[in-house]
């Protein structure tokens, strides 16, 4: 979890954004306990140079361009922040403000910068979601294995490789090729078992080893005591692919104890959105009074019907949780409604209010819906059993033309002409979630 981004002038505080569950924001230029930290690093931090350190039990990551300090302050597990977050962060800040406009800005007024923050609040909403090639499940990149691969993919593997990580528009400039044939190159030497990549947003990053196998940040103790007040409620730090983070069990759901026409009629509006995100592989976060054996009922008639949305898949569900869950540790979250501060994207199914917040409208979906509403419950099933597995199929085809970078208006049009215009719609969203990681 990214906890705290600070970006300083001479040691003023121009952007000092806390994300820590249950903080007190601080009035001012103060950094309160945070202040014996920075002293820390402006000793020892060399200009133009990115550097990784724990600091009592905090991960800094921080690198000094002229006169200003940027600094990101995560759990210590935290990965990527070196490679990407700091790199797209330093970019972002010097997009806004020209390098020159913050070398000769002398104000103490720092409010010119509080725009920035809704930025950078979707940079590290972009990182928190970022979707990871497992650790171990492809082949490091060095010299010798460049020497296995064809001499055209060389120049290609050796440009990422003397980067350690490049995104898609960084392998164009180092190797002066189209995007074409960029696209084709990476395509073939991933296609050979090599490359880790990592998708932040609409942006693709591919890196000759899994960033958790990079050696740990060695450990420094702070020079003052920090005494850092416990927040409420404590966030758990981001789980590694490889374990399962507190609370989530991975099960599949009885579709036959759903009760699809009991959901539609209690949630009237906003379902196709809940739908969308769980065929997308996109968190779903459900508010339920936790108090009542009641809603216990309702929440496991709830989940059996939501499985049949995935009906081949396990779903990793958190019945009930009062702490922070990174959206990339689950499918469906059951948590308590003051959380919902802390996450910005995700679909919230309501049901104690009986509404659907946030997420995004799907035709495909609605439509559906409005088959549903004639229908027994174990006719949805029967009728959503075909039909996401039939925008699963299409969507991983589509998702080998974009990686292949094959001709794709045939392909467009036949699926517009044998279903809707709405299923380029879902394609392209579930290629681009599930398959294109």
């Amino acid at each position: 979890m990214i906890k705290r981004v600070l970006i300083l002038k001479n040691n003023l505080p121009l952007i000092n954004k806390n994300y820590e569950p249950g903080h007190t924001p601080i009035q001012g230029n103060s950094l309160g306990d945070f202040q014996s930290i920075i002293d820390t690093i402006s000793k020892k931090v060399v200009l133009g140079q990115q550097n990784e350190e724990l600091i009592g039990d905090l991960k800094l990551t921080y690198k000094q361009v002229g006169t200003t300090l940027f600094v990101v302050s995560s759990n210590p597990n935290e990965e990527g922040i070196l490679e990407i977050l700091l790199p797209e962060l330093e970019t972002l800040f010097f997009a806004v403000f020209p390098q020159d406009y913050i070398e000769s800005w002398q104000g103490d007024d720092v409010s010119v910068f509080k725009g920035f923050e809704a930025k950078l609040d979707q940079l590290r909403s972009a990182f928190e979601n970022r979707i990871m090639t497992k650790s171990g499940s492809r082949r490091g990149l060095d010299t010798l294995s460049v020497m296995e691969l064809p001499q055209r993919l060389q120049k290609t593997a050796l440009s990422i490789l003397d980067n350690k990580i490049a995104s898609f528009e960084e392998v164009i400039a180092m190797t002066e090729s189209s995007a074409q044939q960029a696209v084709a190159n990476i395509q073939e030497i991933l296609n050979a078992g090599f490359l880790y990549t990592t998708k932040m947003g609409n942006k693709v990053y591919y890196s000759v080893k899994s960033f958790s196998d990079a050696p740990a940040a060695v450990s420094t103790p702070v020079e003052t005591t920090v005494q850092t007040p416990t927040p409420t409620p404590q966030v758990q730090p981001s789980t590694p692919v490889t374990q399962r983070a507190p609370g989530v069990e991975v099960t599949k759901r009885n579709t036959d104890k759903g009760n699809m026409p009991f959901l539609l009629k209690q949630i009237k509006k906003g379902m196709d959105q809940v739908f969308d995100a769980i065929v997308s592989r996109k968190l779903l976060l459900i508010i339920l009074d936790p108090e009542s054996d009641k809603n216990q009922v309702l929440l496991n008639m709830l989940l059996d019907t939501i499985q049949c949305f995935a009906p081949e898949r396990e779903l990793r569900i958190v019945n009930y949780t009062t702490d922070f869950i990174h959206p990339r540790d689950a499918d469906i979250i059951r948590i308590n409604r003051e959380l919902l501060q802390y996450y910005s994207n995700e679909v919230v199914l309501d049901m104690d209010k009986k509404k659907v917040i946030q997420g995004k409208s799907s035709i495909y979906m609605n439509d559906i819906i409005q088959k549903m509403t004639k229908q027994k419950h174990s006719e949805c099933v029967s009728l959503l059993v075909n039909r996401v597995s039939l925008i699963e199929k299409i969507a991983l085809d589509w998702a080998k033309i974009k990686k292949l970078d094959l001709p794709s208006d045939d392909f467009v049009n036949t699926i517009r002409a044998k279903h809707t215009p709405a299923m380029l719609e879902i394609m392209e969203r579930v290629a681009s979630h599930v398959y294109m990681d």
